[in-house]
This record gives C-alpha cells, structure tokens and sequence, in this order.
C-alpha cells in the first residue's frame, strides 16, 4: 500500500527538531546537500547495521549506541536513521523498522534462514525517494510473506544513476517466533509522507513515516 499523502506541519517541525539537537549536541551547523533542506551533523561508522544483545528490552526501544530513533506521531510513527553515508544510514533505516515490531536483541543469527530468507533483497526506483520506498518495502514484504526479521542488514550494491536507482542488501537474523519474540507495533506500509534526507561530508540522516 502506497501513501503519498503530505506530512503534517507538526511531522516536519519534529523533524527538524531532530536534526537540530543533533547540531547542537556537537557545537556545529553544517549546510547539507539535501532533498528538502536543512542542517546535519558529521558522525562516524561503518557500512552495516548492527545491533548488540544486551541492551534494548522491549520493541520500540533503540538499543544503546544504535543508530536511529523513532518520532511518534498520531497513527504513525518517524523511522530516523543515520550513518557515516547513505548506504549506512539506509542499513541501519531497515533495522529500525523492524526495531519497532519487535525486540530486536530477542532475535539471533540462523545462518540458514538468514541464508534462505534474507538474502540479495533488490529495491529499485526512478529517483532517491522512489528507490528508499522501494527498498523498505521489499524488507517489509519479505517479513510479510516469510517472518524474516533481521537485526543485522549490509547494502551490498547502491545506485545512484539517472537511468539505475538501485539497493541490494542482505540481512541476518531469523524467523520471528511469538513464543521467544516480544510483539512490537505491526508496521502497515511505507509513505512518501515527510520522507526527507540530509547528506553532509561524513554524516547523512534519513526520515521516512510508516503507517502503523
């Protein structure tokens, strides 16, 4: 189910709050190059997203030291990730999402299902925010039809292109079981709704909303 509807003004006053208390905690405001303006903040990490198994205790609760948080809003919620670059931010987008179903430090690595179920997810699109709706999409499809909730995710393969917007990425965790994994927020789709991304030398920020 596709969303397009516009984000409310106070979805996009939290926002912007967001990105400047983070400005603020480091002391400095950089101009970002973005798609729907405003400030960033250089941050370091690698190319995968991890999360630890001795921190969050419940669905909904950012790990320590994880790289996203969420923004409630009424009927929905912000997904906010955040990376060294892109790629990064975008590993660590997924497993937010999926942070808000479940706890995600419940979940451990089958090598087998994560091999049978979460590998070579291809999204694709006609610009940046087609192909992060693409891409989200594809993993919450998957979950849907498999149960496949991963706690690490890599990208792979990431095009830019005029004519090629493309996102391959893997993930690693195993099938949800209601017996062992506390039962989050089901998120219901992705949206275009308040979609926004701010990318600076070194740090790059992505928010998109999901219905729930």
């Amino acid at each position: 189910m596709t969303s397009n509807r516009e984000p409310s003004i106070e979805l996009q006053r939290q926002i912007d709050d967001s990105i400047t208390a983070r400005n603020r905690s480091s002391g400095t405001i950089t101009a970002p190059t973005s798609t729907s303006g405003g400030a960033s903040l250089p941050r370091t990490g690698n190319n995968a997203a991890e999360v630890g198994h001795d921190t969050a205790v419940e669905a909904g609760v950012p790990p320590q030291g994880s790289k996203f948080e969420y923004l409630d809003h009424p009927a929905d919620v912000v997904l906010h990730a955040w990376g060294i670059d892109l790629p990064e931010a975008l590993a660590n987008l997924a497993v937010c999402m999926f942070g808000y179903m479940t706890c995600l430090d419940s979940i451990t690595i089958d090598a087998t299902q994560s091999s049978e179920h979460g590998t070579s997810l291809t999204g694709q699109g006609h610009d940046l925010k087609s192909l992060i709706y693409s891409y989200l999409d594809e993993w919450l499809f998957n979950f849907h039809d498999t149960g496949f909730v991963p706690k690490e995710i890599e990208i792979s393969e990431f095009r830019r292109e005029v004519d090629d917007w493309r996102i391959v990425s893997s993930g690693k965790g195993e099938i949800m079981d209601i017996s062992r994994h506390p039962q989050g927020t089901e998120v219901k789709a992705i949206t275009y709704s308040g979609m926004r991304v701010e990318e600076n030398h070194g740090r790059c920020d992505v928010f998109v909303v999901v219905d729930i």
